[in-house]
């Protein structure tokens, strides 16, 4: 708090031995104060709150486009085999074979 009553260069003291600009340097000093308070309370709530926003607005979006992708290569196998058993089970083992590769990749 000494520091908000110094007298900054090339201000003169006044009647009551403070400097004349001192509601400024004390205005500055509550300023600086709340400032430091808030970056360190705040800081990490509005960062976890943007990073669920993204993911919200990013995870969601690539779910549903991966859930229409499945559909659509299964009507398109089954127009391309004609087989309704045949998409199914071309995809099954894509899909069968790709989990087998993530779990031999597992620590």
């Amino acid at each position: 708090m000494a520091d908000a009553i110094e007298p900054k260069e090339g201000s003169s003291p006044s009647l009551m031995g403070l400097p004349e600009d001192w509601p400024d340097q004390a205005a500055d000093a509550v300023v600086n104060t709340v400032d430091k308070v808030r970056s360190v309370t705040t800081g990490p709530v509005v960062g976890a709150g943007r990073l669920l926003a993204y993911a919200a607005f990013g995870v969601f979006p690539l779910l549903i486009v991966l859930v229409l992708g499945v559909i659509a290569a299964v009507r398109g196998l089954e127009i391309a085999t004609g087989q309704t058993w045949a998409a199914h089970g071309i995809l099954g083992l894509f899909f069968v074979s790709l989990g087998a590769f993530a779990w031999s990749k597992r620590p």
